[in-house]
């Protein structure tokens, strides 16, 4: 395929959103190769590799956007000189044409007048064309990097954030309470006995109460709280303008919904408890060593004996 990686690019993101396909980067990159014809890279993905996959595709994103953009400037620019270009011949063949007093050279001037002015407004009109269609594409192109940014910082199965969108959440809120004084507790959340489901009643079964659990703490929470999925059956809440005591009374809501509505998969009721670690933001401390004190404070409910929550000292 003799097109630019650019081009390429633009035309998977259009099939993506022809056919409905979410442009995440594995789906980007299932589409770029099959659209480019380039060999697909041999090795097996690891962390490291996703996240240089991750990377390539926001430059690939962004080298899109400043290719567009790029090209709406040149044709602008070209636009603008062939205008005053025309315009100028035009403006001269109208003051030879006031100034003529020959009805063949009249004549002459006046077929050249009209054309020239045809001419621009052809030109114009074309431009225009051109400038809106690179408009909707960067529109277009827009839209489907806000979507994919959304589906990067979302868990697939829950819904909730992922690790990624953990990090964007949590330093923000971090940056606002220590920019305000402002209180910010987080907490810890793992399931207990998790494997247990999925040994007993099969991993779909495990995957439905993921679902449940995150639905659960969702009806407790906060427009202004996040529900993060940490990985596995590990989940992380950040509450803002929340002490640890008031963390510690919304987990035990929690603790109480949960043992009131059980998952019903397939007729079989099926009851689990979650152990829980809290810490509350300190001065100067950042993002990571708050998640390590409310995953300390976690692994003393785990190992106090499980369906606790315990307060990081």
């Amino acid at each position: 395929m003799a097109q630019t990686p650019n081009v390429i690019g633009m035309a998977v993101m259009q099939r993506l959103k022809e056919t409905g396909v979410p442009p995440t980067p594995e789906n980007y990159a299932d589409c770029y190769y099959e659209m480019s014809g380039l060999p697909r890279p041999s090795a097996q993905p690891t962390d490291a590799s996703a996240t240089q996959a991750d990377t390539g595709f926001q430059r690939e994103l962004l080298a899109m956007l400043r290719k567009m953009a790029q090209d709406m400037t040149d044709k602008t620019e070209a636009l603008a000189n062939g205008l005053d270009s025309k315009n100028k011949d035009l403006s001269e063949n109208v003051t030879n044409l006031r100034n003529s007093r020959d009805k063949n050279e009249i004549l002459r001037l006046l077929s050249t007048v009209v054309m020239q002015a045809g001419g621009i407004q052809n030109t114009v009109e074309s431009s225009h064309k051109d400038l809106l269609e690179t408009r909707r594409a960067l529109n277009v192109l827009h839209e489907e990097m806000a979507e994919t940014r959304q589906l990067l910082n979302e868990d697939a199965l829950t819904g909730t954030l992922n690790r990624r969108g953990l990090d964007q959440t949590l330093g923000r809120e971090i940056a606002r309470a220590q920019r305000g004084d402002g209180v910010l507790s987080l907490g810890m959340l793992d399931l207990d006995f998790f494997k247990k489901i999925n040994d007993q009643y099969g991993h779909e079964a495990g995957d439905q109460m993921l679902v449940h659990f995150t639905s659960l703490i969702k009806s407790i929470m906060r427009k202004s709280d996040a529900l993060v999925r940490y990985g596995g059956e590990e989940f992380t809440l950040i509450l803002p303008d929340t002490d640890a005591r008031g963390a510690q009374f919304v987990l035990g809501r929690l603790q109480q919904l949960m043992s009131k509505t059980p998952l019903n998969f397939e007729g079989a009721q099926i009851s689990i408890t979650f152990s829980a670690g809290i810490a509350t933001l300190r001065p100067d401390e950042n993002g990571h060593a708050l998640l390590r004190r409310a995953d300390e404070a976690l692994y003393s409910a785990k190992h106090g004996g499980r369906n606790l929550i315990k307060i990081s000292d």
